[in-house]
């Protein structure tokens, strides 16, 4: 009785330390997909947030000429 109970858990065992190193080797390897992922998205993130900056800065060019505009003409 005794033999077949240690034969019964160390098959558990050794299924539940499979189980586990599967898990982890498949988290490692999920992990840098993850980088990857992460790395491409700052790219398209960096594009984004400069296409804002130009636009941003384009529309106080035209609005602060326009004011300069109207206080050079004010001032004449």
């Amino acid at each position: 009785m005794t033999q077949y109970l240690a034969a019964y858990l160390g098959a558990l065992l050794t299924a539940g330390g499979s189980l586990a190193f599967a898990y982890r080797m498949g988290r490692a390897n999920t992990a840098w997909h993850d980088v990857r992922s992460a790395k491409l998205a700052v790219r398209a993130t960096r594009r984004i947030a400069w296409a804002h900056t130009v636009r941003l800065t384009a529309g106080a060019m035209v609005l602060l000429a326009g004011l300069f505009a109207a206080a050079f003409d004010l001032a004449r």
